[in-house]
């Protein structure tokens, strides 16, 4: 799961302010000159404040008596693994929707995001992905620091010839390239890559297992020392800092029973949407 890297966590109240930043905010520069009497111009530090509040995601696992006592004499115990799996699913809820904000175009700058089509697909023999890359991160107002790929598109990606030769030095027709060799490639702090998986059908339904991250391939520029108070990033998750697990008694069957709980209040948002690039259909196939 790489939802914590893509948008990493930041502390924040029930209720929170933050700042948003528009196109100008950091690219205007008054006049610095000042006169030996006089005083230096001012400017506000922050962008457009907005209000927010944090959201609650939790499950609750139910467990009955018996089944524990059983367990106990088997040497397993039955609340912790409830707690791993409750604790689980949240996280991969979590990441669906880290997921959908990068992958959701209205999050970015209309000059930022470009669906892809014939030679400039990756998959295409004709395509320069790394020409492509590099224009998209050098078109961005803030320069991504790290780079998002769907599992199947940092597949295709790490074996296309253009890559190959890039990192490699050989003329391009074996070998893969690793995330550290891209990452210098392209002068970026990070490459993440979506491996999830998740079930897209309500539960009683036949299960249909999908990839949280499509064909897809996402920048951003991610200053970690930003929070709440300001700081331009392309994004962040508010979170209280305190997780919650553990278990209630409850009334359930003849012997009783306990709910195994886990949760979380987080708030994810996009702070400046000139902070990151996002490819479409990356792949024809």
């Amino acid at each position: 799961l790489i939802a914590d890297d893509v948008l990493p966590r930041v502390k924040a109240s029930r209720k929170f302010s933050w700042q948003s930043y528009n196109e100008a905010e950091d690219f205007t520069v008054p006049d610095t000159r000042v006169g030996r009497r006089s005083a230096p111009n001012q400017v506000e530090i922050g962008g457009h404040e907005l209000e927010s509040a944090l959201e609650d995601y939790g499950i609750d696992v139910p467990l009955d008596n018996t089944t524990i006592k059983e367990a106990e004499g088997n040497g397993w115990d039955p609340e912790k693994r409830a707690v791993a799996r409750a604790t689980n699913i949240v996280m991969l809820d979590r990441e669906v929707r880290v997921a959908n904000i990068v992958q959701n175009s209205a999050n970015y700058n209309a000059a930022h995001r470009r669906i892809l089509a014939g030679t400039d697909q990756f998959d295409d023999a004709a395509s320069n992905p790394i020409d492509l890359l590099l224009e998209m991160m050098d078109d961005c107002w803030m320069r991504p620091n790290q780079l998002v790929f769907g599992n199947q598109v940092w597949r295709v990606f790490r074996q296309h010839p253009e890559v190959v030769k890039a990192v490699h030095g050989n003329s391009g027709d074996s070998g893969v390239a690793s995330r550290q060799a891209v990452a210098e490639l392209l002068e970026v702090q990070r490459i993440l890559v979506g491996t999830a998986r998740v079930n897209i059908k309500r539960p009683g339904e036949n299960a249909v297992i999908a990839r949280t991250w499509s064909d897809v391939v996402a920048g951003q520029f991610i200053d970690r020392t930003a929070d709440t108070s300001g700081g331009v990033t392309f994004g962040f998750t508010a979170e209280d800092g305190k997780k919650v697990a553990g278990t209630a008694d409850v009334d359930m069957g003849l012997y009783g029973g306990k709910l195994v709980r886990s949760g979380e209040s987080v708030k994810e948002l996009v702070v400046a949407n000139r902070a990151g690039f996002l490819l479409e259909d990356v792949l024809a196939a």
